[in-house]
């Protein structure tokens, strides 16, 4: 009972995190936006928690804003991954066709180019922006997903179960979501929670080179880079948003780890 315990705080603990990230927004006491240039660099205080910017904006808004925008598109961007990629996985599995060459060879090919590549080159392609960084993450990181899908449930169609219940005539598609996938998927959600922990990561590495999701959205890492020219000035405004990003992507690498023990 007491190990049981543990693990459901183990698993609400990083689950609390990333809910006030991504709601936190709702009690934010200011404007992200609104620029008070009298505030420029003030220190804390009761209506400006971490203080204020270069540009005297409200740093404790911005944060729980940044974050909003960041686990949003984290989130909506790990449901097509997930969704599509066990699709895809299953159709393409030895379940539902035969052994082929010729997919095994292009989903080997695409996913020995790094992620991090595919989102350069849609970025540098199609601009920065939130659509364009949503649809850069979903390309990018569905692929070694759907490689994933399709290995574990290549590996569960070979156990004895599964030719049991071949041979009684159960129907593939029964096959693969009665039997197969409740087996694998603590595996595919703890892929899925590394890969929004590295994608927050990527989206916050790209807005702090300049490719960000553009000037009217908070977003972590465009906080990072304009607090970079301050950082002499005031360093601890840098800090903020870093902590934000740090404790965030360990959230999700602790919930992944959590769903895979058993």
């Amino acid at each position: 009972m007491k190990v049981k315990n543990q693990k459901i705080l183990l698993i609400s603990m990083p689950i609390l995190v990333i809910c006030f990230m991504f709601l936190g927004y709702i009690i934010a006491p200011n404007d992200p936006f609104k620029v008070n240039l009298a505030l420029r660099f003030s220190n804390t205080s009761d209506h400006y928690p971490f203080g204020n910017d270069d540009l005297g904006r409200c740093i404790f808004s911005r944060i729980l804003y940044g974050g909003r925008t960041t686990i949003y598109m984290v989130l909506l961007a790990s449901i097509l991954i997930f969704i599509l990629g066990i699709l895809i996985g299953a159709i393409t599995s030895k379940v539902m066709m035969k052994k082929n060459i010729f997919v095994e060879a292009l989903i080997n090919a695409v996913t020995a180019i790094p992620p991090i590549a595919y989102l350069i080159i849609f970025v540098a392609s199609w601009g920065s922006g939130v659509k364009t960084t949503l649809i850069a993450l979903v390309i990018s990181y569905i692929l070694r997903f759907v490689r994933l899908a399709r290995t574990q449930i290549n590996l569960e169609s070979e156990k004895a179960y599964v030719m049991c219940m071949t041979s009684l005539g159960a129907s593939k598609f029964r096959i693969l979501l009665i039997h197969i996938l409740p087996n694998i998927i603590s595996e595919l959600i703890h892929y899925l929670c590394l890969s929004c922990a590295d994608m927050i990561l990527a989206i916050t590495a790209f807005s702090f080179i300049g490719l960000g999701l553009g000037d009217n959205v908070v977003e972590w890492g465009n906080m990072i880079l304009e607090a970079r020219k301050s950082i002499f000035i005031k360093p601890n405004l840098i800090l903020y948003p870093m902590i934000a990003v740090l404790l965030t992507t360990v959230s999700f690498n602790l919930l992944g780890r959590q769903v895979i023990r058993k």
